[in-house]
């Protein structure tokens, strides 16, 4: 039985958590081991990592780095087959470094998006070496019923309408957008609110916005609020609407899980996010980084019942046919056995 080490970050991005949990659980025909880089994790740094991985490189057949430090590391122990997640689009420097492990370790990238891959092979990674894998949403855990207890927790009354900005707040997210454009909602009706799990990078440029914009009832971040880690599902159950307002390359584990739980989108075209909303069919879209237009159709979407109904079937049914777990699992099984059997085509 092939031995497979699982290396992520301690504390990683949704998308990486639901991937790497995905893998371990359903392991298949393969002995599936998981460590962890960062505070509180197997190893406290990189470095450290890729210190006490050299002693073990002969135990594993194969390492699965989801995330940069994880690929660092793998590539510092001397692991000779990796397979590589990226957690975020990456840069050219990126890039540039994945092209220079490429030339001295069997590396195969998995790509969650067409717009990824095509751009990792523009950039002159090899095509074989690089797998568009799609994220799985994991049905047991999202909540399409409403959740009365949990929106009075986060301070929303029962006839607020609150939209959720889905997944962490990110540069290329758009949840800046998502807060100007709840913003213009909130002075027409302040009963427009807006929910923010409150994780990621750019969580407290937005919470600075909403503090400017002197309008208390406007913004809440849950994990703030509650106190305590929530995981993203929960949120699901609180939401009238999801509100997808990235203006670059976002995670698409958040949209299709929102998709899943039947919840009415309203969404900015961007190549990434067009690989999953097609505006009138499964959400109202309109072009990113202009708020009024996006408020424009949160408004639309919420005064028209019967087109509610028709966009949110048919996202929820794509998202049961393209997005489950189980598919994942499977492609990514049959990247590891690739891997394993050296395959170059």
């Amino acid at each position: 039985m092939a031995r497979i080490l699982l290396l992520h970050d301690s504390e990683p991005d949704y998308q990486t958590a639901r991937a790497a949990g995905a893998v371990a659980a359903r392991p298949g025909a393969f002995g599936v081991e998981t460590r962890t880089i960062g505070k509180g994790g197997t190893h406290g740094s990189t470095v450290a990592a890729a210190w006490r991985l050299r002693g073990v490189v002969r135990e594993f057949d194969l390492v699965h780095a989801l995330g940069g430090r994880s690929l660092a590391a793998a590539a510092l122990a001397g692991f000779g087959r990796v397979v590589h997640s990226l957690a975020a689009f990456p840069t050219r420097r990126q890039v540039r470094w994945l092209r220079a492990i490429a030339n001295y370790r069997d590396l195969r990238v998995v790509c969650p998006t067409s717009t990824m891959h095509r751009a990792l092979v523009t950039a002159g990674l090899a095509e074989n070496r690089c797998h568009l894998v799609r994220p799985g949403v994991d049905f047991s855990r999202v909540r399409a019923r409403r959740d009365a207890a949990l929106r009075a927790a986060l301070g929303f009354a029962e006839s607020d309408y609150v939209l959720l900005a889905p997944g962490e707040t990110t540069r290329a997210s758009g949840h800046d957008q998502a807060a100007w454009t709840a913003s213009i909602l909130h002075v027409l009706d302040p009963k427009l609110r807006l929910l923010l799990w409150g994780r990621g990078p750019q969580a407290g440029a937005v919470a600075t916005f909403g503090d400017k914009a002197r309008q208390p009832g406007l913004m809440t971040f849950a994990e703030r609020r509650l106190g305590r880690r929530v995981e993203f599902e929960e949120l699901l159950g609180v939401a009238d609407m999801a509100v997808v307002a990235a203006t670059g390359p976002v995670a698409t584990l958040p949209i299709a899980t929102c998709m899943a739980a039947g919840l009415p989108i309203a969404a900015t075209v961007t190549p990434t996010v067009a690989e999953l909303l097609e505006d009138r069919h499964t959400a109202l879209m309109t072009q990113p980084g202009v708020p009024r237009l996006l408020a424009r159709r949160i408004l639309d979407l919420r005064d028209d019942a019967q087109l509610r109904w028709k966009l949110t079937d048919a996202a929820r049914t794509e998202a049961y046919e393209f997005y489950p777990q189980t598919k994942f699992v499977e492609e990514m099984r049959r990247v590891y056995e690739r891997a394993l059997a050296g395959a170059r085509t």
